[in-house]
């Protein structure tokens, strides 16, 4: 998407000015556009393209999003486990995992 900011203010017709002797003129539309441009590049569209890292990372965060956000297969082999009495929980890891989340 480019934004073309050369022509915003080309169909707004000039106000009065003030000079430094003080005294107020008025430029018209007509004469406004007479005057030669001092911008060479008055033509030039203005672009965005993204880098090959953000490209990448925009790839990863579609792929990210597709993906569901809970792994139903998983929990279901540990609810069976649980439910069958296969499930044992070691409590010195699970004290440890407790503790180096408390920083």
């Amino acid at each position: 998407m480019s934004i073309d900011i050369n022509q915003i203010s080309s169909n707004r017709p000039e106000g009065p000015k003030r000079h430094d002797n003080g005294k107020m003129t008025t430029v018209s539309a007509q004469s406004a556009e007479k005057k030669p441009s001092n911008t060479p590049l008055q033509d030039t569209k203005d672009s965005v393209s993204f880098s090959p890292a953000a490209q990448n990372l925009a790839k990863i965060e579609a792929e990210l999003k597709s993906l569901p956000d809970v792994d139903q297969s998983r929990v279901d082999t540990i609810k069976a486990r649980i439910e069958s009495g296969d499930y044992q929980v070691n409590s010195q890891n699970l004290a440890q995992k407790l503790l180096n989340t408390e920083v």
